[in-house]
């Protein structure tokens, strides 16, 4: 089974590619990391617990008020991700300090989720599934797909199209938001396909389209099968694969060391 990789920045348009590949012609399975990550720190969960215990007695409003809380839940209340998100998003040292505190305690129960998902789709025969990760190469999971698509926007119209989405932010925080994450160049060194999203929805469709068509015919419904029937064999294929990825994150890494 193949694992597409599907990345972007902030407001690049991930989501609606995210769409397109589960909607008809392609329906493709998606696995949202973002909905994952949703989903981990709700009250009760272990990512929950230990988020209040590294970022509540600090953060004024960190949790939702009972009588207004979104989500409600016997167990607690919600955290406010409004709130969370203008503490650890910036490019300070302590956002930065406070971004890699909250993406330990919240990657390591996403990948468990995600993981799950995979050996769940894989069981069911199908020939790919994707991958919606925002920080995909940051979290360094790219190792695992077998192919890793980003998304791409001009800066000043990811900008643009963030604000218009929430509204709640004003421009410093779109700008901060941005900031935060790697920048597109280095996104682009990474990548093995980049798909532009400066025009319309239908050139996006297209692009797509090209895109499932060419690796879908390099895996026929044979290989699906054999893949789903002799375990040995998988277990060879995906070691390979695994190293191979590993090996070529290396390169890029040290490339990419060596531009900055």
């Amino acid at each position: 089974m193949l694992l597409i990789g599907l990345t972007g920045g902030i407001a690049t348009g991930k989501s609606t590619v995210s769409n397109i590949f589960s909607s008809e012609p392609h329906s493709l399975p998606v696995i949202d990391a973002d909905s994952l990550a949703h989903s981990v720190i709700l009250p009760g969960t272990p990512a929950y617990r230990k988020i209040l215990k590294n970022f509540l007695s600090t953060t004024p409003g960190l949790l939702h008020d009972p009588e207004t809380d979104p989500n409600p839940s016997p167990l607690g209340p919600s955290i406010n991700r409004k709130v969370l998100g203008r503490r650890v998003f910036g490019t300070s040292e302590a956002n930065k300090r406070d971004i890699k505190i909250l993406n330990g305690i919240v990657h390591p129960a996403v990948r468990w989720a995600i993981f799950r998902g995979i050996v769940y789709y894989w069981l069911r025969g199908h020939w790919a599934v994707v991958l919606d990760i925002p920080l995909l190469f940051e979290s360094r999971l790219d190792v695992y797909c077998g192919v890793s698509l980003l998304v791409g926007l001009e800066p000043e119209l990811q900008l643009e199209r963030l604000l218009k989405r929430d509204a709640f932010l004003t421009r410093d925080d779109g700008e901060k938001r941005i900031a935060s994450q790697m920048p597109l160049d280095k996104k682009i060194g990474f990548a093995d396909v980049v798909i532009w999203n400066n025009d319309s929805e239908e050139e996006l469709k297209k692009e797509i389209g090209l895109f499932v068509g060419r690796y879908k015919r390099r895996r026929p419904w044979i290989w699906t099968f054999i893949m789903q029937t002799f375990w040995p064999a998988t277990a060879v294929v995906i070691a390979w694969r695994l190293l191979g990825n590993f090996l070529k994150r290396r390169r890029l890494d040290a490339k990419a060391a060596k531009q900055q």
